[in-house]
């Protein structure tokens, strides 16, 4: 890994597995549509820029051997990456893959794959449990819930769509069934939040009665409570702090249960967070720390702005802005915005020339990355259909940045930066204009290639990130 800011802004071309909306997402057909006649004059210019812009080049996937579908890819190198924190089984992961390319790699065909794996683990975690082999259900769950999320990931592409939520809730009951079951107390916890809560639990390495530095980890767009656990939580518990997992809006079960969506102004989440923590006997109130992973890169940093009682803060990846990353993976569909239209001239755009160009996986690809943004896209996703209000979504996402704010963050801030990050785009520019915005003292580091660390947030190589987060945090606390 390198210490050095390296900074280049000149956009990424390289094909995305998981982005805020995928690279090229309308191929080249989208451009033709646009031209193919007018549904006002603002909208003919727009149609004309969004001609002129080449379409993002797909490239060959850095691992071969798993999918030809690159977000089936990237999901899973998560799941490989978990193997050495318990939650996925290599053999059982390399069985599922090779099952799911004899039957033709699909999101149906990796979903009905996954659930009756997870299904199966769910099963004989209950059964273990009833004959007392409590250290095997403990096991067992944590592998469920890791395979049900994968289900939950991309069950918009599948005939299950409209059963979103009992995916989730399938995933969490095995979470809180491994947590029950810990030899630590892994506590479920509710934080006083806006006249209700936010979810979370409360993970201390043993019962000892003392005052521990705690880690809250702050999740970003799609991932759960399960994969936290190998990417920050055990680690923490291993080097003695307490951790904090939580639900803010947009994520889990705000989302998928009450459709509470992600919110800019993060900070109303985080100082409620912290204000719950402060009150806890088992938490220094002086070394607490809040590190945010994928688009919580961008949240912890807009938070730490307004929140001052923080030790210390990880923005992995160092993220400046949503609106940034759409437009260099997304230039046609983010160029309509680029022309003065109205909301009716952009919302007509996209119904009558963009939606209709769309193929099946194109559609889960829109529907997914804007799901925890707008409660259209939500609906429209488990119906099997597209939102209709482009607008609001990309005057929602241009809030989502820290460019006027990182400047205002007094806490030592920590930020990463990864090789082929194709989700904060471009990586090495973002990643380096949040720390040259920082006047905290901060370090900056990036994860390579080489080290098997690279991908937006390493998910070959969880324990490579969590090392050097973690001695980062020792010696700022």
């Amino acid at each position: 890994m390198s210490s050095e800011p390296v900074v280049n802004l000149a956009p990424s071309t390289a094909a995305t597995r998981r982005s805020l909306l995928r690279v090229g997402v309308l191929g080249g057909t989208g451009t033709v549509l646009l031209g193919a006649g007018g549904v006002g004059t603002g909208i003919a210019q727009a149609a004309s820029a969004a001609q002129a812009t080449p379409a993002a080049s797909a490239g060959a996937p850095a691992l071969q051997g798993l999918f030809t579908q690159p977000d089936l890819d990237f999901d899973t190198l998560f799941a490989f990456g978990g193997t050495g924190y318990g939650s996925a089984e290599f053999g059982e992961l390399v069985t599922a893959v090779n099952a799911i390319n004899a039957a033709g790699a699909s999101y149906q065909t990796y979903y009905d794959t996954f659930l009756p794996l997870a299904t199966r683990l769910d099963r004989q975690a209950g059964a273990e449990l009833a004959a007392g082999h409590r250290v095997s259900a403990r096991a067992l769950y944590l592998r469920a819930a890791s395979y049900y999320d994968l289900c939950l990931y991309f069950i918009f592409g599948t005939t299950a769509r409209a059963s979103e939520a009992g995916a989730y809730a399938a995933m969490q009951r095995c979470w809180d069934l491994f947590c029950q079951l810990s030899d630590s107390p892994f506590e479920p916890v509710r934080i006083p939040y806006e006249g209700s809560y936010l979810p979370g639990y409360l993970l201390r390495s043993d019962e000892r009665a003392r005052r521990r530095p705690t880690v809250i980890l702050n999740n970003g767009q799609d991932a759960q409570n399960v994969r936290m656990w190998a990417f920050g939580a055990a680690a923490a518990l291993e080097r003695g702090y307490n951790v904090l997992i939580f639900e803010g809006p947009g994520q889990g079960s705000m989302l998928f249960e009450r459709q509470a969506f992600l919110r800019p102004d993060w900070e109303k989440v985080i100082t409620p967070v912290v204000d719950y923590l402060r009150d806890r006997p088992e938490v220094d109130r002086d070394r607490i720390v809040l590190s945010g992973s994928s688009l919580g890169g961008e949240l912890v940093v807009r938070a730490a702005a307004f929140e001052h009682r923080l030790a210390a803060v990880v923005a992995d990846p160092g993220f400046l802005s949503l609106w940034v990353s759409w437009q260099a993976l997304e230039k046609e569909i983010t160029s309509v915005f680029e022309h003065g239209l109205s909301k009716q001239e952009i919302n007509a755009l996209w119904q009558q020339k963009f939606v209709p160009a769309l193929s099946e996986t194109q559609r889960f690809d829109l529907v997914k990355a804007a799901e925890p943004y707008a409660r259209d896209a939500l609906l429209a996703g488990r119906a099997g259909t597209v939102f209709d209000d482009l607008y609001g979504l990309g005057t929602t996402l241009m809030r989502f940045t820290v460019a006027d704010v990182a400047a205002r963050v007094s806490t030592p801030t920590l930020v990463t930066v990864y090789d082929d990050d194709e989700l904060v785009t471009p990586a090495a520019g973002q990643g380096a204009q949040v720390y040259r915005l920082l006047h905290a003292d901060k370090q900056i580091v990036t994860f390579t290639e080489a080290e098997g660390a690279q991908e937006h947030c390493a998910p070959m190589a969880p324990r490579i990130r969590n090392e050097v987060v973690y001695d980062w945090l020792d010696g700022v606390l």
